[in-house]
């Protein structure tokens, strides 16, 4: 048998990583309406997947927060109307641009030859990857009239900031964004779809690069409502206790 060499290796187990990467799950947030009028009801579900919009949903037991950030900068609440269903609470009152923000519950994942399970790798036997996941989602509401900023950071560890109202954009307009991971500026890829370009896994539409300051553009050449995301993976801290550390940022928008 030939000897295979460290560097195949590594090549092979750096391919393997990437696969990995490409194939998570992801979330994201669904909204009735994108631009309702003062004071009308809107809903919102998290979905989840691999093929936006198609998938499951999270339940209200999966996430760790929802946030609504008004125009004014003050967070709000949103409220649980079923298992999958939230709406806000005062039902965007004021007109003007609205971020939404979510977080799944963070946790670990071990893949075994006997199966997958929700715990760290220790204690595990025939251990074949553990990652622990960070997941979070941002939402544009352009609500009556109103238009603004949408650049608040809500402090999420991975962060899609978008640099521009896409209420303000028509299609076919560039989106500038930035990427900030733990608060810095992320340099990697940009994967953004819009609903109805593709039913396969992990298929979209548009891919850029953010540069060093972590500055990229999305160009939004269909009207419609749009996924972007963005993804990272890093050994985790402690080896024993897990492999890899990952981190996907979502942010859905529409543009007319």
């Amino acid at each position: 048998m030939k000897k295979i060499s460290r560097t195949t290796i590594l090549f092979i187990g750096f391919f393997g990583l990437l696969c990995t990467q490409a194939q998570a799950h992801f979330p994201w947030i669904n909204t009735s309406n994108y631009s309702p009028e003062p004071g009308e009801s809107v809903q919102m579900t998290m979905g989840w997947g691999h093929r936006y919009p198609l998938g499951k949903f999270l339940k209200k037991a999966d996430l760790e927060n929802i946030v609504i950030v008004a125009p004014d900068g003050k967070k709000e609440a949103a409220v649980s109307l079923s298992d999958l269903e939230f709406e806000p609470a005062n039902n965007f009152s004021t007109a003007g641009a609205y971020l939404v923000g979510a977080k799944r519950k963070t946790g670990f994942y071990t893949k075994t030859t006997e199966g997958g399970k929700r715990q760290s790798k220790e204690s595990l036997n025939n251990v074949i990857k553990c990652s622990r996941s960070q997941m979070t989602m941002k939402s544009i509401i352009n609500v009556g009239d109103g238009r603004g900023k949408v650049d608040r950071k809500l402090g999420h560890p991975l962060e899609i900031i978008p640099l521009a109202n896409p209420a303000e954009l028509k299609a076919g307009d560039y989106l500038p964004v930035q990427v900030l991971l733990h608060g810095k500026p992320y340099n990697d890829r940009i994967f953004a779809t819009y609903m109805g370009f593709s039913t396969e896994k992990n298929v979209f539409a548009y891919t850029s690069m953010t540069d060093r300051q972590g500055m990229g553009r999305i160009r939004l050449d269909q009207p419609g409502v749009w996924l972007i995301k963005v993804e990272h993976q890093q050994p985790y801290a402690d080896q024993n206790v897990c492999d890899v550390e990952s981190f996907i940022a979502t942010l859905t928008l529409e543009v007319k």
